[in-house]
């Protein structure tokens, strides 16, 4: 039974409607699409999380390691100022990738496309693909939440966060290339 035609008059035309503005609510696909958009919001709000907490750490080292002018050190220490460019460079490696994770297309939502292909099992895809990313997210989190002063101060660290980083960058590239394989 067709339920456009078995609505009331009044029923029949509000769908009439949506479906004019190009929006059915009972859609699956709708569904996975928002699923697929606060997926990656809640993952750049981890990555936020752990900028945030990269941000507080960096305060804490400048504080520390790069105090004020005075006459016996009038220009900081350069080992000390090259390590919290480090830390800078770090920070806006995470928002990079956040950057990434939040701009990441989906399949457009135009009706040529939907004749010819399936857009719920694109979307499944492309969920399966963000739960990853969520994790990859939870796990760079944890690993910098863990990390102190002691361990920024490291000339290492902007080699640690990018090895941390990468899994996040191949799963956004994996998300783009299956997207262009699938449309």
């Amino acid at each position: 039974m067709d339920r456009i035609n078995s609505a009331g008059p009044i029923k029949q035309t509000a769908v009439l409607l949506f479906y004019g503005w190009g929006y059915n609510f009972y859609r699956h696909e709708n569904q996975l699409r928002a699923d697929d958009l606060l997926i990656r919001t809640k993952a750049g709000g981890i990555l936020a999380q752990a900028r945030a907490h990269l941000g507080a750490l960096e305060a804490e080292y400048r504080r520390i390691n790069l105090p004020a002018p005075s006459r016996e050190h009038p220009l900081p220490d350069p080992r000390n100022t090259e390590q919290a460019r480090r830390i800078e460079r770090c920070g806006r490696a995470i928002e990079t990738v956040t950057t990434a994770i939040l701009n990441a297309p989906t399949p457009a939502n135009d009706f040529i496309w939907l004749r010819h292909r399936t857009e719920g099992g694109i979307l499944e895809t492309l969920q399966e693909i963000d739960v990853r990313l969520v994790d990859a997210a939870v796990e760079f989190h944890d690993r910098l939440a863990e990390s102190g002063l002691a361990e920024i101060s490291a000339e290492t660290l902007e080699a640690q966060v990018a090895e941390w980083l990468e899994p996040l960058r191949v799963t956004v590239r994996e998300r783009a290339e299956r997207l262009t394989l699938l449309v």
